[in-house]
């Protein structure tokens, strides 16, 4: 069972912003550099993405004990990484490269690629898909549901399709920061996307859910 602080960060679903727009990322490379050396400043690096990490984790493993546990390895790995860290595209992109690595070495240990999912009503409100619940409790278990059956979509394709469609369009990174999560070139990241989109569709072909055209 997830920790009460872990709990009260997958409802919040989301990171919480440093500040706004290009003002944002200019005070968060300084607040990341000064973390290289200052714990201060690593805590509120990790109050302001680890919200968003272990969402991004329990909406792909669908476990929430699973999810606090790799989120606390993910965020492990980047402080004793960060010394050696580059600024490429985001610093967020990084951590969802580090969590991916993370989500890899887990079903590794699994020896499957992921399992089949035995859902409860009860576990629906954990799945957040924005920085606040939505206020109709109906429409956001409904949507949570949908969730769950994408999710299951998602898990017949190839990983290389699915971690590259969920960081794109369920973490709603931008296209640079997806290549960056992968460590790949901008090109193959768009390839990956627009094949995956053709697969998943073929996939959710009787389905309702529909994506839109990958944007740069």
């Amino acid at each position: 069972m997830a920790s009460a602080s872990a709990q009260a960060s997958l409802t919040a679903g989301a990171a919480m912003p440093i500040a706004n727009g290009t003002d944002a990322q200019r005070a968060e490379a300084r607040l990341v550099e000064r973390a290289k050396s200052d714990p201060e400043a690593f805590g509120r690096l990790y109050e302001a993405h680890y919200g968003a990490i272990l969402s991004y984790l329990y909406r792909r493993t669908l476990d929430a004990a699973t999810a606090e546990d790799l989120a606390s390895g993910t965020f492990f790995k980047a402080l004793r990484a960060l010394p050696r860290y580059k600024p490429r595209a985001s610093f967020r992109a990084w951590l969802y490269r580090i969590a991916t690595n993370e989500l890899r070495m887990h079903w590794r240990r699994l020896g499957t690629r992921g399992r089949h999912v035995e859902w409860n009503d009860a576990d629906l409100p954990r799945l957040r898909f924005g920085p606040s619940p939505l206020p109709d409790p109906a429409e956001a278990a409904q949507k949570a549901r949908e969730y769950v059956r994408l999710h299951r979509a998602l898990d017949a394709l190839p990983e290389r399709y699915r971690t590259a469609l969920v960081l794109r369009y369920i973490e709603d990174l931008s296209v640079a920061e997806v290549a960056e999560a992968l460590g790949k070139r901008l090109g193959t990241v768009k390839s990956l996307i627009h094949r995956g989109l053709r697969r998943l569709r073929t996939v959710l072909a009787d389905d309702d859910a529909t994506f839109a055209d990958p944007a740069h």
